[in-house]
């Protein structure tokens, strides 16, 4: 599993919190769990070593999955600072996450 950065969280938030919205976004492990076309998952790295593992699963489709320390900075712009899991779906959002973490990753 990719970690993450503060910085690269804070980029994308905003993003995630337009595909809260539009419905790009999926908040939540029952709500990742039942979507087949994600490009990215988010998870708080405290969850349960079992849930980390089956997310981890998910890059055998091609999905991205990132462990973030303080799951806070991608959630608190949408006001849901308890979700521990987000999922983005494939297309023009995931483009756009990808840009800023391409960004974010360069300024590291």
């Amino acid at each position: 599993m990719d970690e993450l950065a503060a910085q690269q969280a804070t980029a994308i938030a905003p993003l995630l919190g337009i595909g809260c919205r539009s419905g790009d976004t999926v908040v939540g492990l029952s709500g990742v769990r039942r979507v087949e076309s994600l490009a990215y998952i988010f998870a708080d790295k405290n969850l349960a070593q079992r849930t980390l593992r089956e997310l981890e699963e998910q890059k055998k489709k091609g999905v991205r999955v990132f462990g973030v320390e303080d799951f806070a900075l991608l959630t608190r712009v949408f006001g849901r600072e308890d979700a521990r899991v987000v999922g983005v779906k494939a297309g023009s959002l995931a483009a756009g996450i990808e840009q800023r973490l391409t960004k974010q990753g360069d300024a590291l």
